[in-house]
C-alpha cells in the first residue's frame, strides 16, 4: 500500500468537515474490511490522500427501540446485530442477512454503515492495478461498461445504473435524454417515448430531418459495430407525434395569469412558446411573414423539410392555445417598447437574415442566398439564370445550389478553401456532389461585372496556409492565377447576421455583446436563437428557445420551470449486445429527387423498424450489482437511512454514481438506520444463493416481510438483491398475493411476476430461474406459522 494521512475524527461533524476539506480525495474507515481491499488493489484511479477513521466515534454503536421504531447506530458491528435478542425477535431477516455476510472474523470488524456503503462487486471495476494494470471501466472514466461486451455472468438482469454522462445526450445541444426515449421506443411504449422527447424538443419531426446529428458520432455503439440511427428514430417518432398532436399538444391545466410575447416564429421562438405555454402562460407569437414557421418555412428547402411538416407543427402549437399574429412587422407595425408595455415579458427570436457582404467590386449585381430561398419557398419557380455561381461553402450555399439544380439550373459552387474546410453539413455536401453539382474549390471571387446581359466573375486561385482565428487553414491568393468565368446569375451565400435595427438604441449595444445562448437584454426583454448566436442549426435554436423560456420563468416571480421527464434507469437487453447492422435509411434515387424541390430526399421508417433500431442502444450504463446483503433486507423492512444531511428510504439510498454505489455526497456520513417495527404475525425471510455459504457475495438474494391471516395475505414487501445496481422491489409479486390465499400456485404466479421486467443478458439468464425459486420459497415460508 502507498502512504496516506490517517486522521481520527472525534465527531461525525468533524468527519464530514474533513471529507469536504479533501474534496473527494479522502476515504472513511468505518470497519476496514472494504477499505483494505481498495487500498491494496489500487484499482481506483486516484489513491486517497487521507483516510478518516470513524471506528472509534462514541455513540454510534447501539441497537434500541424508541416509540415503535428500531434504531441501529451506523457503527454497530455486524456481529452485535447477529447476537441482538431485540433484533432476533423483531427483525429476523436482518439477523439472517447479517449472518450470511462473509466470515465471523469479518463480522467482528465490519459495521452496518460500512456494509451499506460498500463498493460494487465487478471484476472489471476491481481488477488490481498490480496485475496488468487497472481496467478503465465506465465508472472510472472509460467509454463503456466492460461487462456489457465481456463476462457478465454475475451482473444485473434489471438494466444498468446511470453512472456517467451519456455521450449522445451531452453532445446534443438540446441535451435530449436520448437513452430514455430510445429505451421506451424499444419496449413499444410510443406514448412515453414521445413525452420524454417533447420535454426537451417540441419539434422532433423537424429536427429528425434537418439536424446535423451531433449525437451519433459520439455513440459508443460504433466501437461495437455501428452507431444507433438516432436521428432516424427521432424523425419517425416525431411524425407519429404530429399524427396524434391532440394527445400531446394540449392546453395547460394551470394558468399563471401572465402574458408573454414572442417575436419570430422560427425554431427558437416556437420552442420558447411551447415551453412557456406548458407553464400556464398566455402566449402570442408575432411573425412578419404571411405564415408562421420562420426559417423552417422560408429558408430550408422543402426537399429537406416539407412545408406540410412545418404546418402541422404550427397547428399543434395552436392546439395548445398559442396565438399567432402573422403579417405583423415588429419595428414598423408595432414597436418593441409597445410590446414591452403590454406584455409581462417579450422574447426576441427573429433569427439572422441579414446577408454579409462579399466586400468586392460589383457584388450588388448578385442575389442574396436567403432572398432566393425565400422566393422559392414562397412559391416562385423562376430561375435567376441557367448557369449560376453560388459563392460560399455553408449550409445556405448547399441549399441554394441543390435548389437551383431541381429548378433546372446549372449551379457552380465557388469556395475559397477545400471541401474538408467547408462549414456545411458533410452529408449535404456529399449529396450535392452525388447529384452532379460542380464545385470550384480554392477559388476566391474578386470582382463582378455585367455587360450585354452576361455576368463575368473574376476569381483568383488560392492555396492554404497556417490556421487562422477560425482554426482552419488560411486561404492565400496565388499570384498570377487570376481568371474569369461567365455566368447568367450570381448568388451570394457567405454568411448571415442578425438585424438589430428593430431594437431601441438602449438595448442594441447589449444585444451585440450577448452570449451565444438565451440572453436578458434589460427590463422584461429577452433574446435568443440566431438573433443572439448568429447562424446556427435548428436544434441549437431549439436549445436556446428552451433556455430562454427557463430564464423568463425564473425572472417572473421567481417561478421555476417544470421538471423534465426521463432519467429512468436504463435497461440493457441481450439483443442490444449482439452484432446488429444499423438500419439502412431509405433515400429517394438521385434521378427522382432532382426532378423537383417537393421530392423529399430522405424517407422515414415504419414503427417496427424504429423499435428494432432503438433496441440497439447500449444505454451506456453500469451493470454491476449492489453487494450489500443488509440493503436488501432494509428495503423489504421499509427502513430509513439517516445521514448528516437527510433521511432517505433504503431503496433510494442505493442510487449509484460514477464514484459511489449510493447517493451519498462526498462529505455525507451515515449516522443511523431506522426500521419501523414489523406488525405482529409478519413472517420475515432472507434467502441467499451464493457459491460458498456464507463466505461469498450473493448471486441472487430475496428478502420478504409477509403477513398472512387465516390463509390470506394481508400485506407483503418483497425485495430482490444482486439482480440490479440496487435493491429491486418486486411490487408485481406483492400485488399478486395481497388479498389472496397463499398457496403453491399463487406463489409460483407471484414469482413469475417478480421477473416480468427482467432483461437478462446472454450469460446471466440463469439468475431469473434462481430468483423465481427464492421468491416462491419466501412466499410459501410466510404461510407456515
Amino acid at each position: 500500500m502507498r502512504s496516506f494521512k490517517h486522521i481520527n475524527a472525534r465527531t461525525v461533524g468533524e468527519a464530514s468537515a474533513l471529507l469536504k476539506k479533501y474534496k473527494g480525495k479522502a476515504m472513511l474507515n468505518a470497519g476496514g474490511t472494504e477499505l483494505l481491499s481498495t487500498l491494496k488493489g489500487e484499482y481506483l484511479l486516484n489513491y486517497p490522500e487521507a483516510v478518516i477513521n470513524i471506528k472509534t466515534l462514541p455513540g454510534l454503536d447501539y441497537i434500541k427501540e424508541e416509540r415503535g421504531m428500531l434504531k441501529i447506530g451506523a457503527l454497530t458491528k455486524l456481529s452485535d446485530i447477529a447476537r441482538s435478542s431485540l433484533l432476533r425477535e423483531s427483525c429476523r431477516a436482518l439477523v439472517d442477512a447479517t449472518c450470511s455476510v462473509a466470515t465471523p472474523q469479518i463480522r467482528n470488524a465490519a459495521t452496518i454503515g460500512g456494509n451499506l456503503c460498500q463498493d460494487v462487486r465487478c471484476w472489471y471495476y476491481r481488477y488490481p492495478d498490480h496485475i496488468g494494470g487497472r481496467i478503465l471501466c465506465l465508472r472510472k472514466g472509460g467509454k463503456i461498461c466492460n461487462a456489457l461486451t465481456g463476462d457478465h455472468r454475475y451482473h444485473s438482469i434489471f438494466g444498468a445504473a446511470s453512472v456517467a454522462v451519456y455521450p449522445c445526450s451531452s453532445n446534443c445541444p438540446a441535451h435530449t435524454d436520448i437513452p430514455s426515449f430510445l429505451n421506451r421506443m424499444s419496449n413499444g411504449n410510443l406514448m412515453e417515448a414521445a413525452r420524454v422527447l417533447l420535454d426537451f424538443n417540441p419539434m422532433p419531426a423537424i429536427t429528425g430531418r434537418v439536424c446535423p446529428i451531433f449525437c451519433e458520432p459520439e455513440c459508443y455503439r460504433s466501437e461495437f459495430d455501428e452507431p444507433v440511427a438516432i436521428r432516424c428514430v427521432e424523425r419517425s417518432l416525431g411524425d407519429r407525434i404530429l399524427e396524434r398532436m391532440n394527445e400531446f399538444f394540449t392546453p395547460p391545466k394551470a394558468k399563471s395569469g401572465r402574458n408573454i410575447a414572442i417575436i419570430g416564429s422560427g425554431p427558437a421562438g416556437l420552442t420558447a412558446a411551447y415551453t412557456l405555454r406548458r407553464s400556464g402562460n398566455r402566449i402570442t407569437v408575432f411573425e412578419k411573414c404571411r405564415e408562421a414557421g420562420g426559417m423552417l418555412l422560408y429558408s430550408i428547402p422543402p426537399y429537406r423539410l416539407p412545408k406540410d411538416v412545418v404546418g402541422k407543427q404550427v397547428q399543434a402549437l395552436k392546439g395548445m392555445g398559442i396565438k399567432f399574429k402573422v403579417g405583423v412587422n415588429v419595428g414598423k407595425d408595432i414597436t418593441i417598447v409597445e410590446l414591452m408595455s403590454r406584455f409581462d415579458a417579450v422574447f426576441l427570436a427573429t433569427g439572422a437574415w441579414k446577408e454579409r457582404p462579399l466586400g468586392i467590386k460589383g457584388e450588388k449585381i448578385g442575389l442574396s442566398g436567403l432572398e432566393f430561398l425565400n422566393r422559392v419557398n414562397s412559391g416562385s419557380r423562376d430561375l435567376p439564370g441557367k448557369r449560376v455561381a453560388v459563392i460560399g461553402g455553408g449550409n445556405v450555399a448547399m441549399d441554394v445550389a441543390r435548389t437551383l439544380l431541381r429548378l433546372g439550373g446549372e449551379p457552380v459552387v465557388i469556395y475559397r478553401r477545400t471541401q474538408a474546410e467547408m462549414p456545411a453539413f458533410r452529408d449535404e455536401v456529399e449529396k450535392a456532389k452525388e447529384e452532379g453539382i460542380e464545385f470550384e474549390f480554392l477559388t476566391l471571387p474578386t470582382e463582378v461585372s455585367e455587360a450585354y446581359g452576361k455576368i463575368t466573375l473574376k476569381c483568383v486561385r488560392m492555396r492554404l496556409g497556417s490556421p487562422d482565428a477560425s482554426g482552419r487553414p488560411k486561404p492565400i491568393p496565388i499570384k498570377g492565377s487570376d481568371f474569369t468565368s461567365p455566368f447568367d446569375a450570381i448568388i451570394k451565400a457567405v454568411g448571415e447576421e442578425p438585424d438589430t435595427s428593430l431594437l431601441p438604441a438602449t438595448f442594441r449595444k447589449k444585444a451585440q455583446k450577448a452570449s451565444a445562448s438565451a440572453h436578458w437584454l434589460g427590463k422584461n426583454l429577452f433574446a435568443g436563437g440566431d438573433f443572439v448566436s448568429g447562424p446556427s442549426t435548428v436544434v441549437q435554436a431549439v436549445a436556446s428557445g428552451r433556455e430562454a423560456a427557463d430564464l423568463i420563468e425564473r425572472s417572473l416571480k421567481g417561478r421555476q420551470p417544470p421538471a423534465q421527464a426521463g432519467g429512468i434507469e436504463p435497461t440493457v437487453t441481450s439483443a442490444s449486445l449482439e452484432t446488429t447492422p444499423r438500419v439502412r435509411i431509405p433515400e429517394s434515387p438521385v434521378s427522382e429527387r432532382i426532378k423537383g424541390i417537393e421530392v423529399e430526399d430522405t424517407l422515414g421508417l415504419g414503427l417496427s423498424e424504429i423499435e428494432t433500431e432503438a433496441s440497439r442502444c447500449f444505454n451506456c450504463g453500469c451493470i454491476a450489482v449492489s453487494s450489500s446483503d443488509i440493503g436488501i433486507v432494509l428495503t423489504a423492512l421499509d427502513a430509513k437511512i439517516v445521514t448528516t444531511k437527510r433521511t432517505v428510504d433504503a431503496q433510494s439510498f442505493f442510487t449509484a454514481s460514477a464514484t459511489r454505489s449510493t447517493l451519498l455526497d462526498p462529505d455525507e456520513v451515515v449516522k443511523e438506520i431506522q426500521i419501523p417495527k414489523p406488525r405482529n404475525g409478519a413472517q420475515q425471510k432472507y434467502l441467499k444463493y451464493s457459491l460458498r455459504t456464507p463466505i461469498d457475495f450473493a448471486i441472487v438474494s430475496v428478502a420478504s416481510v409477509i403477513t398472512v391471516e387465516k390463509g390470506v395475505c394481508v400485506d407483503a414487501r418483497i425485495a430482490l438483491g444482486a439482480v440490479a445496481p440496487g435493491p429491486v422491489r418486486a411490487k408485481a409479486a406483492e400485488e399478486a398475493i395481497i388479498g389472496r390465499p397463499v398457496d403453491e400456485h399463487r406463489a409460483a404466479e407471484a414469482a413469475e411476476q417478480a421477473m416480468a421486467g427482467a432483461q437478462p443478458l446472454s450469460m446471466n439468464a440463469y439468475k431469473v430461474e434462481i430468483a423465481k425459486a427464492l421468491v416462491k420459497r419466501a412466499i410459501m415460508g410466510s404461510s407456515i406459522n
